[in-house]
């Protein structure tokens, strides 16, 4: 298993063990993290298993051990890697999937019937995602190879140094861009938006292809922003009771975008995926609609 290590430095924090080491340790992503691996006796203090009581003082030397992910079954369904390296990839996500879990239909399943093993020393067994989307969201996702990388992608999710860009089709007429910035779950909360094209239907009237930037990462935030501005993304079912969202042809959600500085080479890594069809395809008839009844109307 994987070890990290830590030296204290002077005049440290007045912290409890668990919260110094949530922030000492980027492969720990949360305080509960640590507190389970000081449970678990996997955090030795200059050799001794720790305690959560203790305090920090200069000069430890702590020793993190991180246990393998499990390597689970496989789940065989092809999807397109966009971008591929001994360190990370960057995989499309199709709709109607999850991204990880205890269900049997996950990406996490699927990526390693569509990537090999890293030849890194510290390869993970299964290439792991490192960020989620919606069941119901389609688009790109990063993927870590290797134990360290993965630990560096954790901490760049964590300090915003990850873009990421989304395309939406909204109900209503939208334009120009602005920004979002109502809390959601009592949390700070930023949005940005930009109106790209209209598209007159008979079903919302209006509706706006948009890109869709998060600048903060709460649950389901796009979709619970655009909603609490009255311009739901068409065919989410859980923020909005309107009727006419078109429903039944899933939502109209995806992540598009990815640029950041790859955390192991300190180079650019900029990936982009088309729009999915299914976007053109209902603005191209919701036109032809709206124009054959414009049509019969006048005749």
């Amino acid at each position: 298993m994987p070890v990290f290590t830590h030296t204290v430095p002077d005049d440290p924090p007045m912290l409890r063990l668990d919260a110094y080491c949530a922030k000492a340790f980027p492969v720990f992503t949360s305080r509960n993290q640590a507190r389970k691996a000081i449970k678990e006796k996997r955090l030795l203090v200059d050799g001794e298993p720790a305690r959560t009581d203790w305090f920090p003082k200069a000069g430890m030397e702590m020793a993190a051990t991180v246990p393998e992910s499990p390597v689970l079954p496989l789940l065989k369904i092809e999807m397109d890697v966009l971008y591929q390296d001994p360190h990370l990839a960057v995989v499309f996500k199709p709709a109607g999937i999850q991204t990880r879990g205890n269900c049997r239909r996950t990406v996490h399943r699927a990526l390693r019937y569509n990537m090999e093993m890293s030849t890194e020393p510290d390869a993970l067994p299964m290439p792991d995602p490192c960020h989620r989307l919606d069941y119901k969201t389609s688009g790109l996702l990063i993927v870590a190879r290797t134990v360290s990388c993965r630990v560096e992608i954790n901490r760049m999710f964590a300090a915003r140094q990850i873009n990421k860009r989304y395309r939406a089709l909204v109900a209503g007429r939208l334009d120009g861009e602005g920004e979002i910035d109502t809390p959601l779950d009592e949390r700070t909360c930023l949005s940005r938006w930009r109106a790209v094209e209209h598209t007159q239907s008979l079903h919302v009237d209006w509706f706006t292809t948009v890109e869709l930037e998060p600048v903060t990462g709460r649950t389901h935030q796009l979709r619970r922003h655009m909603a609490g501005i009255d311009h739901a993304i068409l065919g989410d079912d859980m923020y909005t009771r309107d009727g006419k969202l078109l429903r039944r042809q899933g939502l109209f959600l995806a992540a598009l975008h990815l640029d950041f500085i790859h955390p192991m080479t300190g180079e650019p890594v900029v990936v982009d995926a088309p729009e999915p069809r299914k976007f053109t395809v209902l603005r191209e008839r919701e036109a032809r609609r709206w124009e054959r009844h414009h049509s019969d109307t006048v005749r």
